[in-house]
């Protein structure tokens, strides 16, 4: 940033303003050209009475960084004046050739000086030609009285200001002036570096003021009395007041909830303390600011707490990136039958709550899909979906995943410790699955984390509060385990607020084909057979009248087992049952003999009326690509007993 040029006015008094200018007023013009490319400088003669009066308009039009004035008029003014006040010193250069010049008239001469008398002149008075008379004052009634009284003492020339000069010539005097060009060069060398100081410091604050306008913290900067020298626009936000309206006032009246007496008074700072902000709650830091291991005054910083939660939320997810996602959508769940219809119908309810859901089922049933599908519905879409699997670590590696740890905890721990999965799973999801498997002991401390929100890691003294939705899963029947003392009574209603119940694969065989397509999409190619992408239709009646005790899971192992060999299962679009025994003899643990179909004896009308019909249920239903609904219209029956007649082929 560029700064402006500095501006120096040298403001010269006399008794009554000049028509033209003095002779000072023309040393320093004559000066002024030396510093043209330095400054701009403005040399004003005015009365002794308007002085104060033209500095201060300089002041207020912002005219003005320094004034230059004789000693009188700058003693006077600098008690006034905001911008500094320097004074043209007289030297021992000046007032030998203020003697040489007033002996010329008077063989007495007498020097009038501010404030003091000159005690090296009067040291040396014995050495001059001529007698020299001194006079001092701090007013002009003195000034006038001191020029009165040298001339009764015999003295003609008289040396001083331009005041005193014109004070001696009213009297009849005749005035020299004390001051010389290299007196005023001096004091302009003087003002231009007191300028360039402050012009350095201007630029550091206008940099640092640039800095904190841009800092999203609140900010305010404090003398050593407590009062507000600086403060940012983020900081005059949460005040709710103008940046201006604070500056000059006690902080602690615009935040009462500081001990700012306290930190000044011992000069020790206190950090992430939660206090009121007006109309916020903040985490507030005070510390002291040292310059020269001196306090010179006191910061203070303080963020919305809800921006603190928002960074925290960003620092838990980032440790651990793109580890905890949830992939499945409950639209993804294939199914049309009524108990899925209901069941998603559920699920969709549920994901628009934070209460804990515990979904029941058999091994196999889609829980964890089930889960993922009601975090990516909830409100906590964002946030991260961390599950565990409750059976499948020993109790002392679970609790620390849980729960987490400090450093020193325990042998072996990582140095600096580390957070347990509630606290990587802060505004997310939490999947407990096979919770009814988690150790008692492990159960009380899970308990305490559902009631009060907040984990202490192993090895740790202060709770972190974190803000999860648990899901948790179980294929236990858990009042079973409740009675036997393997799970806690306790627990078990904090978990069961929301209930889920998944339908195993068994008693929805309407859906096998819709879920074995989803199956096919799914899996990736590999093959010529899954090139075709398509599931052999002849397959499904098999598929249907399996128990399915591995449920949706069996259903994928043996969907991508059928794929593999889809090309060497099937002739003339049928099913070759003694190859497909052979690849997947699950199909046919229920059956006696190879057959699918039964073989009724010879001559038994009946039973080769019923395989006839067997036969064409099964055609007509690999003509409606194994829907159940579909095929039973055609058939002219219900579901249940299209469902019945495949069920008695398989026995």
């Amino acid at each position: 940033m560029t700064l402006p040029r500095a501006q120096i006015v040298v403001l010269i008094s006399h008794l009554q303003r000049p028509g033209q200018p003095s002779r000072l007023a023309q040393v320093v013009i004559g000066l002024m050209a030396d510093y043209a490319d330095e400054a701009s400088i403005r040399v004003l003669d005015t009365s002794v009475n308007e002085a104060l009066q033209v500095a201060r308009a300089l002041e207020r039009q912002g005219e003005v960084d320094v004034f230059v004035c004789a000693g009188a008029t700058a003693a006077y003014l600098r008690k006034h004046l905001t911008r500094p006040v320097l004074s043209m010193r007289i030297g021992g250069a000046d007032l030998l050739r203020a003697l040489d010049q007033a002996r010329a008239h008077s063989p007495q001469v007498a020097v009038v000086s501010y404030n003091r008398i000159n005690t090296d002149l009067q040291a040396m008075a014995a050495l001059f030609t001529v007698q020299v008379h001194q006079a001092c004052y701090t007013t002009l009634d003195e000034a006038r009285l001191a020029v009165e009284q040298v001339a009764e003492r015999g003295a003609r020339s008289v040396i001083g200001s331009s005041t005193v000069v014109e004070l001696a010539e009213q009297t009849g005097l005749r005035g020299v002036l004390s001051l010389s060009a290299d007196t005023v060069r001096k004091a302009l060398e003087e003002a231009l570096g007191i300028l360039h100081s402050q012009r350095i410091e201007i630029a550091k604050r206008r940099h640092l003021n640039g800095v904190l306008q841009h800092i999203p913290a609140g900010v305010a900067a404090v003398d050593d009395q407590g009062i507000v020298q600086s403060l940012n626009p983020a900081l005059a936000l949460l005040l709710d007041l103008p940046a201006s309206a604070a500056l000059g006032r006690p902080l602690q009246e615009l935040c009462p909830e500081l001990d700012l007496e306290h930190a000044l008074r011992d000069g020790v700072g206190e950090e992430n303390r939660v206090i009121r902000l007006g109309a916020h709650m903040v985490v507030s830091n005070l510390l002291p600011i040292l310059e020269d291991g001196q306090r010179t005054g006191m910061v203070l910083t303080c963020q919305d707490t809800s921006a603190v939660q928002r960074a925290d939320q960003r620092i838990r997810s980032s440790r651990r990136p793109g580890a905890f996602s949830a992939k499945y959508r409950l639209e993804q769940i294939g199914g049309d039958s009524l108990a899925n219809r209901e069941l998603l119908r559920l699920a969709e309810r549920y994901a628009l709550t934070d209460s804990t859901i515990l979904i029941t089922g058999e091994s196999g049933t889609g829980k964890e899909l089930l889960a993922q599908g009601i975090h990516n519905a909830s409100r906590r879409p964002h946030g991260p979906f961390v599950a565990i699997n409750c059976a499948a670590l020993p109790e002392s590696l679970l609790e620390s995943e849980l729960f987490g740890y400090e450093e020193g905890a325990f042998s072996g721990s990582r140095k600096g410790g580390k957070p347990g999965l509630f606290e990587a799973a802060h505004r997310g999801t939490l999947f407990l699955d096979e919770v009814g498997d988690m150790p008692v002991s492990l159960q009380t401390r899970l308990l305490r984390v559902l009631q009060e929100r907040e984990v202490l890691r192993l090895g740790g003294t202060e709770p972190i509060s974190v803000d999860v939705r648990i899901i948790a899963a179980t294929h236990q029947d858990l009042r079973d385990s409740i009675g036997s003392g393997r799970f806690r009574k306790d627990l078990y209603y904090r978990l069961n607020i929301l209930r889920l119940q998944t339908t195993p694969l068994r008693e929805r065989p309407e859906d096998i084909a819709l879920i074995a397509r989803g199956i096919v999409q799914r899996l990736p190619a590999s093959g010529p057979s899954h090139a075709a992408g398509a599931l052999p239709a002849a397959l499904l009646p098999y598929l249907m009248t399996y128990a399915w005790p591995g449920n949706v899971r069996e259903l994928e192992n043996i969907i991508e087992r059928v794929l593999l060999s889809a090309d060497e299962l099937t002739r003339h679009g049928e099913i070759l049952e003694q190859r497909l025994a052979h690849l997947i003899p699950e199909l046919f643990e229920q059956r006696e003999g190879p057959s699918a179909s039964p073989q009724p004896a010879p001559g038994n009308l009946r039973a080769l009326s019923k395989a006839a019909e067997l036969q064409h249920v099964r055609q007509t239903l690999e003509a409606c690509q194994g829907n159940m609904e579909q095929a039973a219209r055609q058939l002219g029956i219900s579901r249940s007993t299209l469902w019945r007649r495949l069920r008695a082929e398989r026995r």
